[in-house]
């Protein structure tokens, strides 16, 4: 099952959320899709000694709504008797609704979590794709996106800790049970396969894209020169482990309305290992390390305890060669692939 190429690299950064009376209205039919890459307007506080935290809070009584948009550029180039080019542009935009129903003793907050709508615009080698949740009716179209579909309109379960920690996600079997029925699958699928099904679509789909939206923060005081670092779980490319580290620095405090926000560049570090070379079925692949970098600002808002706003961006380039005994004799190739991916998070 394919989900979200948005979620196509092993890092993700980090993403935000932006202040109501300030922003376009997300029921406005005309604007909820036009998206703000610009940075915060607000005022620098000269606060070199203030201290403060960055923890979740999301007070009771509203909803928290995001516009969460991820643009991918995937570029490839093949050689091998000719040469082959592929380039793909794919611009998805998520409208999300989070309203918090509880908070423990410990900073637990419980949320009532739906997607609202999803719009897809794409490109690959010259065609283009569409497809928007609430005005798409054709039945070939919707299947064709199912996953979107099925994603849209559900109202879901989340946990997370004051900290930013995803500590579970839950009520998700209307999505999978809509997924199915789009798909017409609703009754050749076992209880085994829902359970993968649902694994997957928790933390293949959902998940990264919530970690846009939450972030691992420190459990103590922080001040304008602060900085800090989370280690992510090690991963696995092509034949290469990897160990990315996001760093972080706060850089100063913003008056943004009535709010306070700390603003925070974010970086990454990726450690990469492993031999380079692999043979399988007589062809022999020789991988080159993959280059990577990743960055971005965010505003964390002091007062609501969220993401004000966040851009962000990662970028890898992959490329190998290849060499083997074929029907035609031997034959040699490479293949190189650039993938960028840009997300902006805002709270609407």
């Amino acid at each position: 099952m394919k989900y979200f190429a948005a979620v196509t690299l092993a890092f993700l950064l980090l993403a935000g959320c932006s202040k109501k009376n300030e922003q376009s209205s997300p029921n406005n039919d005309t604007n909820k899709y036009q998206v703000d890459s610009s940075d915060i307007k607000a005022t620098p506080i000269n606060a070199s000694n203030e201290s403060f935290t960055l923890e979740y809070k999301f007070p009771k009584g509203k909803t928290y709504q995001y516009r969460l948009t991820t643009i991918t550029h995937d570029d490839q180039t093949i050689k091998m008797d000719t040469t082959l080019h592929s380039n793909i542009v794919q611009n998805i935009i998520y409208l999300i609704d989070l309203t918090p129903v509880s908070v423990d003793k410990d900073g637990v907050i419980e949320f009532n979590l739906m997607f609202k709508s999803v719009k897809l615009n794409a490109t690959a080698d010259g065609k283009e794709y569409n497809y928007e949740s609430e005005t798409t009716t054709d039945s070939s179209e919707i299947k064709k996106y199912a996953e979107y579909k099925a994603l849209t309109g559900s109202d879901m379960g989340l946990r997370v800790s004051k900290k930013g920690e995803i500590l579970d996600v839950f009520r998700t079997d209307k999505v999978v049970n809509n997924f199915l029925g789009i798909k017409g699958y609703t009754d050749s699928v076992n209880a085994m396969q829902r359970e993968q099904l649902t694994s997957n679509m928790v933390e293949g789909a959902i998940k990264p894209l919530l970690y846009q939206i939450f972030r691992m923060t420190p459990d103590h005081k922080m001040t304008t020169d602060s900085s800090w670092t989370y280690k992510q779980p090690p991963s696995q490319m092509m034949i290469f482990k990897i160990q990315n580290t996001n760093t972080y620095k706060i850089t100063g405090l913003e008056q943004y309305g009535d709010n306070k926000l700390a603003v925070i560049n974010a970086g990454l570090i990726t450690d990469i290992s492993g031999n380079n070379k692999v043979t399988q079925q007589g062809v022999t692949y020789k991988f080159e390390k993959p280059t990577t970098s990743a960055g971005g600002k965010l505003y964390f808002n002091l007062n609501d305890g969220c993401i004000q706003k966040a851009k962000t961006y990662t970028t890898i380039d992959i490329s190998y060669s290849m060499e083997g005994r074929g029907p035609r004799g031997m034959q040699r190739g490479t293949k190189e692939e650039v993938i960028k991916n840009n997300y902006i998070l805002e709270r609407l």
